[in-house]
């Protein structure tokens, strides 16, 4: 088997099975203080910090997700990418401290044809994608992974687009996930329009996080992606963009904001990044 071996060094998440279990069960007391019904979520949105900071959002969303559906597929949309047709991994397998993620490359390999979608090289240090994959095994351990690279572009509601047509065309379920962190703010950003402090950390959370999550509950991919670009509100909005577009195709109509807090609410300082948790 073709096995993607792991390239994000330990400080991103644990790096043993019995860590990996510790710190996710750890992040339930935060999960269970919140309320859920029967509420089929197709996808959601997730931040792609080290764990330390963003881990139990990121664990909040697939935790939704996996309430009331068992999907055959689970899409990871990842992004840090400009332009271009879109990157996706095309190995059998990813291996995490839980076990491997077995790939479907049926929905995979006809993908990549139809949109020209670059292999994803075999050493690369790409945040956005690996670090979510520990919690498809946990949240989804029955279900084949399909991980791919969005662009801040219009392709991404293609991606998005096919991958939900292609997946419904072979009868398949699946759950989309998208990967963004938010407003990357202060000196270690070269992002400072308010100044630094309080006002700062405000101007951030009710204003220009909040325009972005505003088109992502909306299920606006081309809004998000315009807020993104004009405003440097995310990372990785082609990753949002493209869930979003694959949520919709599987009869999503509105999002959910589940939580949101910025890396200053754990560590304060001068430079902090926003973070939500969105469900669709």
């Amino acid at each position: 088997m073709q096995l993607r071996s792991r390239y994000l060094p330990p400080g991103w998440y644990p790096d043993s099975a019995t860590a990996i279990q510790t710190e996710i069960e750890g992040f339930l007391q935060y999960i269970n203080s919140f309320q859920f019904d029967s509420t089929v979520y197709r996808g959601g949105l997730v931040p792609h910090a080290g764990w330390y900071f963003s881990g139990r959002l990121a664990a909040l969303v697939f935790h939704a997700c996996a309430r009331n559906i068992k999907p055959d597929v689970v899409a990871l949309f990842g992004g840090h990418l400009g332009s271009g047709a879109g990157i996706i991994y095309a190995d059998q397998a990813w291996d995490t401290p839980l076990g491997p993620v077995a790939c479907d490359l049926d929905l995979a390999q006809p993908l990549a044809e139809e949109l020209g979608l670059k292999p994803e090289g075999a050493q690369t240090n790409d945040n956005t994608v690996e670090i979510q994959i520990p919690l498809v095994k946990y949240f989804f351990p029955e279900s084949r992974l399909v991980a791919l690279r969005a662009p801040h572009t219009e392709r991404a509601l293609d991606l998005g687009l096919r991958l939900a047509q292609l997946a419904n065309a072979q009868g398949k379920t699946m759950v989309a996930i998208g990967s963004t962190d938010l407003t990357h703010y202060g000196s270690n950003y070269g992002f400072i329009p308010r100044g630094s402090g309080p006002e700062a950390v405000r101007w951030v959370r009710e204003i220009n996080d909040k325009g972005f999550i505003d088109k992502c509950l909306d299920m606006d991919s081309h809004g998000l992606l315009k807020h993104a670009a004009e405003n440097n509100s995310a990372c990785s909005a082609g990753g949002a963009a493209a869930a979003v577009s694959a949520c919709r195709a599987m009869g999503a109509e509105q999002g959910r904001l589940l939580d949101y807090y910025t890396s200053y609410d754990i560590m304060p300082g001068q430079s902090f990044v926003g973070y939500a948790g969105i469900v669709f």
